[in-house]
């Protein structure tokens, strides 16, 4: 018997266990001062006129396992080689122990049916971490390679798709 998982609204009250996620996920902690900070820069993004969107997965506990954002484009994201993108996903993370259990392609499938109903865009990027299993996984949901960008935290590569349908 499959453990059942949850895909819910994120509320700001996520906020913090959701970047403390991340860090995990990405092996990459922060101190309660940095979580702070993100926190403050995030909180905006769940008002009620906010152009993000954000879920999470949980598990029967209701332990937060996954999570995945997007919207409008921010600016810094908006442009790769010249074109601009009207929206992105902007976070896509599911807890190594849930990994290859279908919550990714669920997560994305939810985020990416938001956006496309809500916005309506005519395309879409993601900036993801330049690691092999997101190559894969942005690939394998029809993404095409567009360019990378150097941050201080490292390597990201863009992803794009440009025929925008719902998924089933």
């Amino acid at each position: 018997m499959s453990e059942k998982i949850t895909i819910r609204t994120a509320v700001l009250d996520d906020v913090l266990t959701m970047f403390k996620l991340i860090d995990e996920i990405l092996d990459s902690p922060s101190t309660d001062d940095e979580l702070q900070e993100r926190y403050e820069r995030y909180a905006p993004r769940f008002g009620k006129d906010s152009t993000f969107i954000y879920y999470v997965a949980e598990n029967e506990q209701k332990k937060m396992i996954g999570l995945c954002s997007g919207g409008e484009t921010l600016q810094c994201n908006r442009t790769v080689n010249d074109k601009v993108y009207d929206c992105e996903i902007a976070h896509m993370f599911v807890h190594q122990e849930y990994q290859h259990r279908g919550i990714g392609r669920e997560l994305w499938r939810t985020i990416w049916n938001a956006i496309v109903e809500r916005f309506h865009p005519n395309n879409l990027i993601v900036w993801g971490a330049n690691r092999e299993q997101a190559h894969r996984f942005y690939r394998s949901a029809g993404g095409t390679l567009a360019g990378t960008k150097n941050l201080d935290s490292g390597i990201l590569t863009a992803y794009v798709w440009n025929d925008l349908q719902l998924l089933d």
